[in-house]
Formats: C-alpha cells, structure tokens, sequence
C-alpha cells in the first residue's frame, strides 16, 4: 500500500462504513436505493441526510457523496496514491470521480434502455472473482470477515450487494461493446500514436502477463452424504409446518452461517442475484409456507417467503449441506488427476471444463498481469511460479467457493510473457487502436450526455 494510502486510510475506511452502512452502491442501478426497511437497524431517511448529501442527479436517480468516498476507497485498496483529505488534490479527485459515476449512470441508464441482459453464469462467475479478489485483499478470512460486519451487511448482504455492482458495470461494458461499430467516426495520426507512446510508455518497463486455461473441479458428495441431508432437511421442513419458528429453527440447522444468527434472513433480494433453482423455488411459493428441500449446488434449502415487493422477495432460507469426507476429497482428486493428464495428451480444455468443471467458473484468462495471479489464491501463485508456455499445471488444491470445501483446479499455460522495454514498433497497431476507441468512446459519451438529464451540485 503506498504511503498517501497509509497515511490517511483509517479516515477514509471511517468514511466507507458509513457510506457502507447505508447500502450505497458504486454503480447502483436506478430504482435500486434501499428502503429505511432494507437498511441495517432501518435507518430512516431523514437520519442519512445528516453525515450524506446528493451530490448529483442523472435522470430519475441520484448520488451521493458517500458513493464518492466508497470510489476513492476502492482505489484505494487497489494499490492507488491517495491525497489527503481536505486538500486541493482530495476535491479534484472527488470532483473526476463524481464526473466518473455520472457518465456511468448515463451509461447503465441508455443500456437499459436497450433491454440488454447478463448471462447468470457470467454473472455468478464475475461475483465471485470479484469476491475472492477482495477478500484476498484482506490479511485474514476473520479481518475480511469483520470489515463486512462493521459496514452493517452480513457477507450473503455483502455479496449480493457486489453482485448488482457486477451486474451494473458487465451492462455497462456490453452496452459499449454493442455500440462500438457506431462510434462517432476518428482519425488518429501517427504523430498521436508517437505521443502516447513517447509519454507513457518510452523509460517504462513492459509488465509480465501470463494467459491460461483452467478447469475447476468441486468436490461432490457421495450418495449417503446426500440422502443423509435431505432426510435431515425433510425432518426440518415437518417441524416448521408442525408450528416450529423459522428462526429458531435456522438457528439450531442452518449450515449458512452467514445468516444463520440471523434466522437465516437474506433480506429483500432480486430473482438475478439468485441461483435458478432457488429463484425458482421462492417465486413460486406462497407468502409464510416454508418450502423444500431445494437442490442447489450448495446444499438443499429450506425456503420462506416473507413478503413480496415489486420485483423482490424478503426471504428467509435453511441450508442443509452434505458432509464432504476424505473419500470424496480423494475422488475428486482422481478425477483432475484423469483431467490432467487428458489435457496433456491433446484434449480441449473448454470441452473438459464442460464436461466436469464447475460451469460458472471462466475457462480462458488471456494477457493477465504476472504480479495480480495472487488474486485467483496463494495456490495459484505457487502452482504458477514458473510458468513455461504450453504446460499444464496440476492439478492442486484452490480455495473454493464455501469455507472448508477447496476445490480442484488443473490449468494450462497459452501463453507468458515476461517484462521488459516497451518497443514502439510492436505495440503500434495496438496503440492507434486504443485511441481510437477511447477518442471514439469520448464523442460517444458526449453525444449521450445530451440525451440524460444531469443536475451536478459538487
């Protein structure tokens, strides 16, 4: 962490749990402000009003100044040099972030315009690349653990809140891929390209980048484990009909412990943040009969539907999870140890992946950054200290996708390129053509300004 960071992280964290506490999102969809009921303890309106402020209106929504703060913290986090607050440079770097956020609520509100969709898997995959980078960023699981607890989300909250982030910024960035063939027409001389090049690029050093295949294998539970479950989660659903509360009952059952304190309460959630069989499974219950059991690839779910609003549900749920021992561990293993070696022997890594990989999981990561691997997990980072080209790594063990269950990965090296001086006539083509989308990107976004109510009062 750099020391600008270093220096003035505590007040800027301070700043975020406050911004955190009330629910606000970085790219918050519009209609998607929480109600004083979907706030941490109900926080009224009129008490926010008091440590945040509209910063802006774009269309029909708003921003605050605490989706400010958040911005600056998440870069914050992400290694950049932060000024201290209360100086010329803080305001000017509040002034380009709010410019930032309005053009992105310009830009989620002309895409949904357009009907545009996330693929669920895509989604579900994103989240958690997403999660598992930032809780990485964290020295402990614990410390990670207590950061989402003090901004007033518990990690089901945390999560869901990450994924509508996810899901605002891949409409935003399928919108612009859907209009790149209609950018505002650009000429880019070469004077331009030797410019950039001259500015960012000449005395500065190439990075490593490495690209990869991967197919990811989750442990699966052996037959008794899963009728083990369900007759558990069919005796827990008779109780609850029998008169049994939900709550208690989740508090004696529930292996979510995410909410399990909670009384397995998600709060008010969307059918796209939820996987399909269980969004499925809610929509189509009735408001206060508990339902079940519902196979997920996490467990089986013992469902209440607490409410019903609009496009959401308050529910609460009951996850019963199949015990997952040495044999299946040890199964498993056999089974990406077979994967690794028929992928060594020429077979397709895309068609492994389909075939007994985890299917919300990516297969292909091209041109990654050699220093950020650590971000998929320390076990990638060892099993890839020494990338060769065309080697296949593994299989070994990931952290997975729920505490104590790792997971199995085997992956493929494309591609790795190690750093060194940036040469003018390699990257040419390549530079002339960012300029063109970015000078393209710049008319673009002017024209849709024009067309979008903005009010800007910072």
């Amino acid at each position: 962490m750099t020391e600008g960071w270093s220096r003035t992280g505590a007040l800027y964290v301070a700043l975020w749990l406050i911004a955190g506490s009330f629910g606000v999102a970085v790219a918050q969809e519009p209609g998607a402000a929480e109600s004083a009921e979907q706030r941490p303890g109900g926080v009224a309106s009129d008490s926010i009003e008091t440590v945040d402020r509209i910063v802006a209106v774009v269309g029909d929504t708003a921003i605050l100044y605490s989706e400010i703060i958040e911005s600056i913290v998440q870069a914050g986090a992400q290694g950049a040099e932060l000024p201290e607050i209360g100086t010329p440079e803080f305001d000017a770097l509040a002034g380009q972030t709010l410019t930032n956020l309005i053009d992105s609520r310009i830009l989620l509100q002309k895409a949904k315009e357009t009907d545009l969709q996330v693929p669920p898997e895509q989604l579900d995959a994103e989240t958690d690349r997403r999660f598992r980078e930032i809780r990485n960023s964290f020295p402990s699981a614990s410390e990670f653990q207590d950061a989402v607890t003090k901004s007033g989300r518990s990690l089901v909250q945390y999560r869901q809140w990450l994924r509508g982030q996810v899901r605002s910024q891949m409409i935003i960035d399928e919108f612009i891929r859907a209009n790149r063939d209609n950018l505002p027409p650009v000429t880019i001389t070469e004077e331009e390209v030797v410019a950039y090049y001259e500015t960012n690029l000449v005395g500065q050093t190439r990075p490593a980048s490495i690209s990869l295949e991967q197919v990811v294998i989750e442990p699966v539970p052996g037959e008794a484990a899963r009728d083990s479950s369900i007759a558990l989660a069919e005796q827990v659903l008779a109780e609850l009909r029998d008169g049994k509360d939900f709550e208690v009952a989740a508090r004696q059952y529930s292996m979510d412990m995410s909410n399990r304190e909670q009384g397995g309460d998600l709060g008010w959630i969307q059918r796209s943040l939820l996987v399909p069989a269980f969004a499925d499974a809610a929509w189509a219950a009735r408001t206060g009969q508990p339902i079940g059991p519902v196979a997920t690839r996490f467990g089986y779910h013992i469902i209440r539907v607490d409410n019903v609003r609009g496009g959401e549900r308050k529910i609460r749920h009951i996850l019963i999870q199949p015990v997952i021992n040495e044999a299946d561990f040890r199964r498993t293993g056999e089974l990406a140890m077979a994967v690794a070696d028929s992928i060594r022997e020429g077979s397709d890594v895309r068609m492994m992946a389909e075939r007994y990989g985890v299917r919300e999981v990516p297969v292909r990561f091209p041109d990654i950054p050699y220093e950020q691997i650590g971000q998929f997990g320390e076990s990638y980072a060892q099993a890839l200290a020494n990338p060769v080209p065309g080697a296949v790594v593994g299989p070994f063990q990931s952290e997975g996708f729920m505490p104590g269950r790792p997971v199995f990965a085997v992956v493929r090296i494309t591609g790795f390129q190690s750093e060194g001086a940036w040469e003018l006539d390699d990257i040419r083509e390549q530079i002339r053509e960012s300029l063109m989308n970015e000078k393209g990107y710049a008319k673009f976004l002017e024209e849709l300004r024009g067309e979008v109510y903005v009010d800007r009062r910072l």
